[in-house]
Parts: C-alpha cells; structure tokens; sequence
C-alpha cells in the first residue's frame, strides 16, 4: 500500500517537517507499506512557498531530497497527516534507541544533486576541509515561546569548553559556524581566529522571535535551501557542537562525526539536560 506522508503546520521548518514525516514514514513502514513524502503546495512550509518552483517541480521534498522509498510519482492508497495520523504514536521512531535514529536517517536522508552541488560550492568558497573542521550551529528565535520550563537561550560561551578540548589536541582545525540571530556569534569570531561564519546562512534580528527564513527576501526555494544545506554541511565535519534543534538533530542523525549536544539529548527528547552536553551517551557538566 502506497502511503503519502504529509504535513499540517504551515508555520513550521524544514527540518521540523523533515522529521516528522521520517517519523510517519518509519510506522508506515512497520506496517508493511510504502510511504511516500507528499510536501504539496498547501500541505508545505508556508516560508518556502514559491510559485516558479512548484510549477517545475510539485513536491517540494523533491527540491532537495530525493525520495528514498519508491521512484516517480505513485497515486495514495492512504494518506496520513502528521498530528491527525494515530499511526505514528504506534511505532515512535523518536523513542527507539539513538542509533535506530541514525541508522534509519543514514540510509533514507537522500540529498538530490541540485543540493549537492550547492553544497560543494560552499566547500570551495571558504576551502572546508571537513577532516580538520568543527561545525557549530546556534538556535535562538522563538525559544521564548516554551516557556519557563522549556529551553533556555544557550550563552554561546557555553561552547566554548568543548571548542578549546578539541583545539587543544587539533589546534589548525578550523570552526564553520552560524547562529540564528546576529551579534551572538561576534565573542565567539574574536576568541578563535580559526573560526569562520557561513556567510550564505542568512540570520534573525538579534532577539528576533522567528527564523531566519521569514526574514528573508530570498525565494522560497533558497529559504528551504538553508536549512537543507545547514544539514549537509555540519554532518560532515568531525566534530559538530550544537544545541537543541531540529536543523541541528537531523545534521547530527546522518553524521559520522562526533556530536557535542549542549543542554539537550541526542535523540531530541525532552529530558532536562541544562547545564550539560551529552557527547556519545555521556553526559558533562558545563564550565559556567
């Protein structure tokens, strides 16, 4: 049975739909069938609407993903609805083991050569070795909405511990970095002159309250495109340091490197881990 795995919040990310529709498609699965992503127009992230692309290409998990179960386009024998579909509750991929997570986004995250080949650029413009680079991603924006028991902001020196342990047995490797908001960045540029801004990586507002991409003046397809080329950036570097996102979860799921993740769990579950990074399983206190 061929099953179209779509999305109801306009209003969210394109990382955020990327894993719940992995984790639709991973109960699909389990029940024998096919899933197929479906991200439409209308049924997709409301940042990314663009008109040009969607007459190329309908489905726009295809602008940057290839589809990782089933070639062309089949019609759905079923359609499930993340937040409507009680499927998924069934067989939560998200509460498997961490390296059940990684394996099934190892083998079914498929960039498509379009993204590749953006990706590439990227390498040569700022000359990446990814053997000798740190990733490091920072999410600010809308943290305030959870609340008093939800995520704090993460001070960025609170990196800087695991950036100097690294530095200190690889002191040329180099820091490929970018923060959601502008100004959070700048203490971390002046310690490491080995740190370097993706510049392409467009920001917030400092203090802003949304993502990058509703700040945008770019087309919709290059807002997606942020997001998608973040994850395939910081998964190949040999260290990536990070705090709780889903950009950052989805680059850490697919990575071989080895993953710094600052006041959360791994496997994105909602465990209070402030104060601590959690690095291979382990946790470690932070130097405040």
């Amino acid at each position: 049975m061929i099953v179209y795995i779509e999305n109801n919040d306009p209003y969210s990310t394109l990382t955020t739909y990327f894993y719940c529709s992995f984790w639709q498609a991973y109960a699909a699965l389990k029940q024998g069938h096919t899933p197929y992503f479906n991200w439409s127009r209308g049924k997709s992230v409301l940042s990314y609407d663009d008109a040009k692309m969607f007459q190329q290409e309908a489905n726009m998990y295809n602008w940057y993903f290839k589809q990782p179960f089933i070639e062309g386009t089949p019609a759905p024998d079923e359609i499930r609805t993340w937040n409507t579909d009680a499927n998924t509750g069934l067989f939560p991929l998200m509460s498997e083991p961490l390296e059940t997570i990684r394996d099934f986004y190892h083998r079914n995250l498929i960039f498509n050569a379009a993204t590749n080949a953006r990706g590439q650029l990227l390498v040569e413009k700022y000359n990446i070795d990814f053997s000798k680079t740190i990733g490091l991603s920072w999410r600010g924006t809308d943290i305030y909405l959870e609340g008093a028991n939800g995520r704090k902001r993460t001070p960025i020196e609170w990196y800087f511990q695991f950036i100097d342990e690294i530095l200190n047995e690889n002191p040329d490797f180099r820091i490929a970095c970018t923060a959601e908001e502008d100004k959070i960045l700048d203490v971390l540029l002046q310690r490491y002159p080995n740190a370097f801004k993706i510049e392409e990586f467009e920001q917030s507002p400092f203090e802003g309250k949304h993502n990058p991409e509703r700040f945008s003046t770019r087309s919709g397809y290059e807002r997606g495109l942020q997001p998608a080329l973040m994850v395939w950036l910081f998964s190949k570097c040999a260290h990536y340091i990070k705090n709780r996102s889903s950009t950052g979860a989805v680059a850490s799921w697919i990575s071989d490197g080895r993953i710094v993740s600052i006041n959360h769990p791994e496997n994105l579950g909602h465990e209070n881990k402030i104060g601590f990074a959690e690095i291979k399983g382990k946790l470690y206190a932070i130097n405040k």
